[in-house]
């Protein structure tokens, strides 16, 4: 199975791959990396991308129609960033120059735009900012098509809902947003545990964060399935423990996954590989058992 690793604010050069590689004692095959759309101009956007380029790494790349940093704490209250806004034509000058400076990529691009749409915390969710869940498809289309003028052979599309629908509705179900496999070359779920830190949900194995929506994705799709983002907080239980038994699900419950990407940062919850020694010796033992 490959490896992915966010680190938050960080794009990993190649210096810095190599000593996280060290550290975990095994190759990491992506890095993944964030972009809100904010003034929408590329020329912001080219000093970042560019390091990227040089990473000699696959890129994640995360697109948000949103802007950064927020305002207040509804961070889903973004009318000039709804659905409606981005199918209106608004953005396409952005769009295709973004396409255009991906195009020159020597690796291969995982574009995942709009993720986790089945939540209520992002201003592209079908049931927030005034939009409709029946939108999200058209504009998965519409991206999908403008960005395609610039297409080249390794940009990989990924549709990423997250685990558990918010709210957990019917109209809400991750079905309702997926595009088709003709639209998508990959699909993808989100998924923390949360420990104590939110006592509404509890301490939450990688088996009961992932199984449901792991069935619904593969009734929904053929696919090849990633992990985008997934973590474990020290609160309420034991790290160590869910590391290893969340390495050994994936190989024995879950085959359709075939690339995790770690979220190793200290932001809602201390998500990091190295909270503790006992769970960076935990994951560095799993790692190296899931390269073999």
């Amino acid at each position: 199975m490959k490896l992915g690793i966010y680190r938050l604010h960080e794009i990993l050069d190649a210096d810095g791959l190599s000593v996280a590689e060290k550290a975990i004692g095994r190759t990491i095959n992506l890095i993944s990396v964030y972009r809100a759309w904010n003034d929408c101009n590329i020329e912001a956007d080219r000093p970042w991308l560019e390091r990227l380029k040089g990473s000699r790494r696959d890129i994640l790349l995360t697109w948000e129609p949103w802007r950064l940093p927020l305002v207040n704490n509804r961070s889903w209250e973004q009318p000039d960033f709804s659905l409606s806004q981005v199918l209106s034509g608004r953005y396409d000058d952005y769009i295709m120059n973004f396409a255009q400076t991906l195009a020159g990529f020597p690796q291969t691009i995982y574009l995942r735009p709009m993720h986790e749409m089945n939540g209520n915390w992002y201003p592209w969710c079908g049931c927030v900012n005034h939009n409709r869940v029946s939108q999200f498809v058209p504009v998965w289309h519409y991206l999908r098509n403008l960005v395609g003028r610039y297409a080249f052979s390794d940009l990989q599309w990924v549709w990423s809902p997250y685990a558990t629908s918010y709210p957990h509705t019917d109209d809400n179900a991750m079905r309702h947003y997926f595009p088709g496999d003709d639209a998508v070359d990959w699909v993808a779920l989100d998924g923390y545990n949360w420990g104590t830190t939110r006592p509404e949900v509890g301490w939450q194995s990688f088996d009961r964060i992932f199984r449901e929506a792991y069935q619904s994705l593969t009734a929904l799709s053929h696919r090849p399935i990633m992990i985008a983002e997934t973590a474990c907080s020290e609160m309420g239980g034991d790290k160590a423990e869910w590391i290893e038994h969340a390495f050994h699900g994936l190989k024995n419950r879950f085959a359709r996954i075939k690339l995790m990407v770690w979220f190793d940062a200290d932001k809602e919850c201390d998500w990091r590989i190295d909270s503790s020694l006992r769970a960076f010796n935990a994951f560095r033992k799993a790692v190296s058992r899931s390269n073999r």
